[in-house]
């Protein structure tokens, strides 16, 4: 039996990444969820925050990815999120600016959906800076 599964990761703007991966680990409501092989068919809403996945060569990897969701289907999962981006490549000057851009949107009055876009702006700047100051040594 095959022990893993194809990937396909995609951004607004980019694919990030396709093909085979031995697990994939999403940032949940709840938590982190984890995808084996041959897991039963699902649809997965995903927050912003810290996707990982190892690839068949056993290499992890790491994608800072905004909301979305992921589906896997007869052993194929799919990720459609607003973002994604390697750890490496967030600009921290600038994600410091978006987020007090975000922070002085929010103090100020704005309707419903303005509120909600600022609110979404603040998660994304703070899960990118999160991203370049994690220290945790984990994969």
């Amino acid at each position: 039996m095959n022990s893993s599964f194809y990937v396909s990761i995609l951004a607004s703007d980019h694919v990030f990444y396709k093909g085979r991966a031995e697990t994939i680990i999403f940032p949940t409501y709840d938590g982190e969820l984890a995808l084996l092989p041959h897991h039963a068919d699902t649809i997965i809403s995903i927050i912003e925050g810290d996707m990982r996945f190892r690839s068949e060569d056993g290499t992890w990897h790491e994608a800072i990815v905004g909301r979305g969701f992921a589906q896997m289907i007869n052993n194929r999962v799919t990720v459609l999120v607003d973002t994604a981006e390697k750890p490496e490549e967030i600009d921290v000057k600038r994600a410091e600016e978006a987020k007090e851009r975000a922070e002085e949107q929010l103090r100020q009055k704005q309707s419903m959906q303005e509120y909600y876009v600022s609110k979404a702006s603040l998660a994304r700047a703070m899960t990118r800076l999160r991203a370049t100051s994690d220290t945790r040594g984990r994969v």
